[in-house]
């Protein structure tokens, strides 16, 4: 009987035990999200694009590549973090917008914007970052393009 009693006193210490013992905490934590996005409101249409980015000699050009329209962005190379204005080519930064049907807007001198890169990093090669702009017809439009709450993020180049 003591032998007896022995064992459910020890059976029940040892269910106590392993009942109370903390569990370990498996939250993950936040992640930043690595996938591409692209997206502008074009004339007041929100409209998303596929995005790409191309450093070159003398110009470091992010795309956007939509159903309707195609967003060139051009910032002086070498690329960095930053504020630039778009403005016309003489002036160093500047964008363009073009359609399947031939219609390009482009900034000059008085139809202006900016592009803000927050994120420019060579080792994951990857680029991110906000622009807006006003752009003047060149062909196949007699109106100017307002380009508004642009946003890219993760584009490789």
């Amino acid at each position: 009987m003591k032998h007896t009693l022995l064992k459910i006193t020890a059976m029940a210490v040892l269910l106590f035990t392993l009942g109370s013992c903390a569990k370990k905490s498996t939250s993950t934590p936040a992640s930043t999200s690595t996938t591409p996005s692209f997206s502008a409101t074009m004339a007041g249409t929100a409209t998303t694009f596929t995005g790409s980015a191309t450093p070159g000699a003398n110009y470091f050009t992010i795309t956007g590549t939509g159903s309707n329209y195609t967003i060139k962005i051009y910032i002086p190379s070498p690329a960095s973090t930053g504020t630039f204005t778009l403005a016309s080519v003489s002036n160093g930064g500047y964008a363009s917008v073009a359609t399947g049907s031939g219609a390009l807007w482009e900034t000059n001198a008085s139809e202006t914007g900016s592009i803000t890169i927050s994120t420019y990093n060579t080792s994951s090669n990857i680029v991110s970052g906000t622009f807006s702009f006003n752009a003047a017809p060149l062909s196949g439009s007699s109106s100017n393009l307002a380009v508004t709450g642009g946003s890219f993020a993760n584009v490789s180049f």
